[in-house]
């Protein structure tokens, strides 16, 4: 499965690997299904977010040895959390009064979301992703990436009955569902409303000597020389983290681009940490005709801050890693504007909460995302990232400019595809005209929440079906 998400893109994998699982679940020889579940999760994230070796032990100073055993530690633990799923579908999918329901694909969402905010969400590797493209990527405007991924489980649901039913009924009705995507990709739920030329700095910085204080006045030098020669920009973008050192330190560097972005009727945004007697910020300020600032409001778990901290700081450098002890960022935030446009600024991994891009900015024209994809190295990390960052983009019906330290800076049109991309691992310019749009998908509306309320309540309803099995279950006995 691992490899119908980028960069492999084979989306026909998703329904083939579902559907061995499916048959695997169902065989009569009465296989155990949390068993099942636990391998199935453990070759999902153990092949398809293996990147994390790179962050802990390349940019995080842990041995080999370390960081192999803290990468399979946590997809061990992670993986875990495929095991109510099981549970959950092993005492719906009993009875008779709802077992025509289909119980594989409701359980498997509810479990895609489950992870989405489980100890802060880790959203990754839904099935929906591996459809950014293709004929079910129009259910994304709608319902958002769990509306793809039901429907795409749906599908191997439904082929599995029809097998072994052999009733045409269900190929009719996989037909139709397949048609169904067909056409509503073709809906507009937004409208154009103007045009910007938006410039993307890659500097492409060595992650290694970033931070230290004697590469401050380079890394400056790296940005500003790549915008010489961009007088036909609107707004210039910089990556997150670009200015490597405190907003607060570098004030008189803030103003002299605030100023020359000014004199030349130019906005620039680039991406500075803060601090306050609150703590740290990973931030984002908008300079020249871009006014306001963001600050970072969903953290990455022991990248920017360290859960139980007194027990693990010192134990290893990755535990102490110099932007590790940031605080968030408000909830609710006045959006960064560039005229009278006002822009959805998130910043690396808060592309991918859904609900965090849908609630930043009620109408924005565009959504814009800094972030530093440096720490996956060259894995698949980075080409996963850009394939998240392009199913915001469907959901919410806008255009998504994306700028990193070394790639993946790509533009992403209002219908998911990726319009242009500066090659990884080298210094350039991504210089491109991006449509600004109005309007809301009816994601951008009420988000996740008519699928996920609709799969609890059938939930809720199938488990008061069944008390008799739920005490089978806790007797230990198979339902």
């Amino acid at each position: 499965m691992v490899f119908s998400f980028a960069p492999w893109d084979f989306a026909a994998l998703t329904y083939i690997s579902l559907l061995i699982f499916l048959v695997a679940l169902s065989a009569d020889s009465k296989p155990n299904p949390m068993v099942l579940h636990y391998a199935f999760a453990l070759g999902l994230f153990g092949v398809g977010i293996s990147w994390i070796f790179i962050s802990i032990n390349t940019y995080g100073g842990a041995s080999m040895l370390l960081a192999g055993a803290l990468t399979g530690l946590f997809v061990l633990l992670w993986s875990l959390t495929f095991v109510p799923q099981a549970l959950l579908l092993s005492v719906l999918s009993q009875g008779t009064g709802l077992k025509g329901l289909p119980w594989f694909s409701i359980v498997w969402v509810l479990g895609e979301w489950f992870r989405g905010w489980f100890l802060t969400g880790f959203p990754w590797l839904y099935a929906g992703y591996a459809h950014s493209e293709g004929l079910l990527k129009g259910w994304a405007p709608i319902g958002g990436v769990l509306l793809v991924s039901f429907v795409a489980v749906l599908l191997v649901e439904l082929s599995v009955r029809g097998w072994r039913s052999r009733d045409r009924k269900v190929l009719v009705l996989i037909v139709g569902i397949l048609v169904s995507g067909a056409l509503v990709s073709e809906q507009d739920y937004v409208r154009e409303n103007g045009a910007l030329r938006i410039a993307g700095i890659q500097a492409n910085l060595d992650q290694h000597t970033k931070w230290l204080p004697t590469q401050f006045q380079s890394n400056l030098d790296a940005h500003t020389q790549l915008m010489n020669g961009l007088d036909q920009a609107d707004l210039i973008v910089w990556s997150e983290a670009s200015l490597t050192r405190f907003a607060d330190q570098a004030k008189g560097e803030l103003s002299a681009l605030d100023r020359w972005a000014g004199s030349r009727n130019q906005g620039l945004i680039i991406g500075v940490p803060s601090r306050d007697s609150g703590g740290y910020y990973n931030g984002v300020r908008g300079l020249g005709l871009a006014e306001g600032e963001y600050f970072k409001r969903h953290l990455v778990p022991f990248g920017e801050f360290v859960p139980f901290a007194p027990l693990l700081r010192g134990v290893i450098a990755f535990f102490d890693l110099p932007m590790s002890r940031n605080q968030s960022g408000p909830m609710d935030q006045i959006p960064i504007t560039f005229l009278d446009h006002a822009l959805s600024v998130s910043i690396c991994y808060e592309v991918v909460n859904a609900e965090l891009i849908r609630r930043t900015v009620a109408d924005p024209a565009l959504l814009l995302t800094l972030s530093n994809d440096t720490w996956f190295g060259r894995s698949m990390g980075p080409e996963q990232h850009l394939e998240i960052a392009q199913m915001r983009a469907l959901e919410m019906g806008r255009s998504m400019f994306r700028v990193t330290n070394n790639g993946v800076t790509a533009l992403i049109s209002n219908r998911g595809e990726v319009l242009a991309r500066l090659p990884s691992d080298a210094p350039g310019v991504l210089m491109e005209t991006v449509k600004l749009y109005e309007g809301k998908t009816p994601f951008a509306r009420w988000g996740h929440w008519p699928l996920i309320t609709a799969c609890l309540l059938l939930v809720g309803f199938g488990l008061i079906k069944r008390p008799q099995i739920w005490s089978r279950v806790s007797r230990g006995r198979r339902p």
